[in-house]
């Protein structure tokens, strides 16, 4: 299934925070850097929910990262960073994202693709069955979180 990370009304799960001076750079706009942190923040958050779903610990790294920039962001202001699975497959998975400034404007899209991991060999491996039924469900519900 195809999905329009951009379209705020995909994920199920998301994070707010507020902007930081500190993100801030020389052309006075949030630094894509910051874009990429708050974009992390959601997608680690996001993940942890998954597990605390039930499912076993299971670990991933990341393979991918694709970001396109749509948008600026300016200090003083607050971000919502979204998240949700968007592919399901026997050694990785896929999460696209979307940052959305406080008007609700979409300022980037992101998908990560990520790696299950062993973590003796520290080599890519199948996710255990129920781990992969859920990630499966997950990326071809609505909201990517009710599966």
């Amino acid at each position: 299934m195809a999905f329009d990370l951009a379209d705020r009304g995909i994920y199920g799960f998301s994070t707010s925070e507020n902007l930081r001076f500190a993100d801030v750079d020389a052309n006075g706009h949030i630094n894509n850097g910051a874009f990429l942190e708050l974009l992390e923040n959601a997608r680690v958050s996001y993940l942890r929910e998954i597990v605390r779903s039930g499912l076993p610990r299971f670990r991933m790294v990341v393979g991918r990262i694709e970001a396109d920039f749509k948008r600026q962001m300016f200090f003083p202001g607050l971000a919502t960073a979204c998240a949700r699975l968007v592919e399901a497959h026997e050694r990785k998975c896929v999460i696209g994202q979307g940052l959305f400034d406080g008007e609700g404007n979409c300022t980037a899209v992101q998908r990560v693709l990520l790696v299950s991991l062993d973590g003796e060999t520290h080599r890519a491996t199948p996710f255990a069955p129920e781990v992969r039924d859920m990630i499966g469900r997950l990326a071809a519900s609505k909201d990517g979180l009710t599966p």
